[in-house]
């Protein structure tokens, strides 16, 4: 109904739209001059880069970065808020963190904001816990990790 592709080039500008667009719902702003320029150049920025289609409309994305050999991070899960609560967002989950443990990867990091709400609900039902902060990143203020099951 929704299906769940690896991102290629040929959607990048439709990546850029929808997270401009996207963002904003959860009270971010794209900044492709610092925080996201990794949009600009998604193949060399992520392991892996997965966008969630209505039709042909981007309407969530998932991504997953190298930290190092035994750890990554969860990066990009977002998804519209008309689309919330219809277990989208825990199915793009299940596909970055199906894909950390096929890569090989024992620990999976993210970082959010405690106004997320909805998202720490499913990374918390997803088995992530609390952690220190583990990065630079100054705008969120709760830094999370899961132990990945090898499968």
């Amino acid at each position: 109904m929704y299906p769940i592709q690896r991102f290629d080039e040929i959607y990048t500008k439709q990546v850029i739209s929808f997270l401009r667009s996207c963002l904003p719902e959860s009270g971010r702003k794209l900044d492709l001059e610092e925080k996201h320029k990794s949009c600009l150049d998604i193949r060399h920025c992520f392991d892996a880069f997965w966008i969630m289609l209505d039709g042909e409309e981007i309407i969530g994305t998932v991504a997953l970065k190298r930290m190092d050999e035994r750890c990554c991070e969860l990066k990009f899960l977002y998804l519209y808020k008309r689309f919330q609560g219809k277990r989208l967002g825990r199915k793009l989950l299940e596909t970055v963190i199906r894909e950390a443990a096929h890569r090989g990867y024992r620990e999976m990091y993210l970082d959010t904001l405690s106004t997320s709400v909805r998202a720490l609900a499913l990374y918390e039902k997803a088995g992530f816990v609390r952690t220190e902060r583990y990065n630079e990143n100054y705008d969120a203020d709760i830094f999370m990790v899961l132990k990945i099951d090898r499968q």
